[in-house]
């Protein structure tokens, strides 16, 4: 059971290594036509997929939960590069399993 669960982890570290250079080089794509590098946050990507599950989650942690929750952790992740979260994710993922 543990090996297969091994196994598990290690292809989705795979495939957020991969996710994660994806979103930079598109990232870096969409910074061709500017002058300058400004990376894309991974609360964008949520907006874009589906708004009122992040407001939801938004209303459902500052109420039920805790307001600093909010602010001073899933804000700050929401807000930075998403390429960085995932290839983050992926490379802790390959690395401990």
């Amino acid at each position: 059971m543990a090996g297969k669960l091994r196994m598990v982890l290690r292809i989705f570290g795979a495939a957020s290594l991969a996710a994660g250079a994806l979103l930079l080089l598109a990232d870096m794509h969409i910074s061709a036509t500017g002058l300058s590098y400004r990376p894309t946050a991974l609360g964008v990507y949520w907006h874009h997929w589906d708004a009122a599950s992040l407001n939801l989650l938004q209303a459902a942690v500052e109420r039920y939960i805790l307001p600093q929750l909010w602010s001073h952790v899933l804000l700050p992740l929401l807000l930075s590069p998403a390429w960085m979260l995932a290839a983050g994710l992926g490379a802790a993922l390959t690395a401990f399993t």
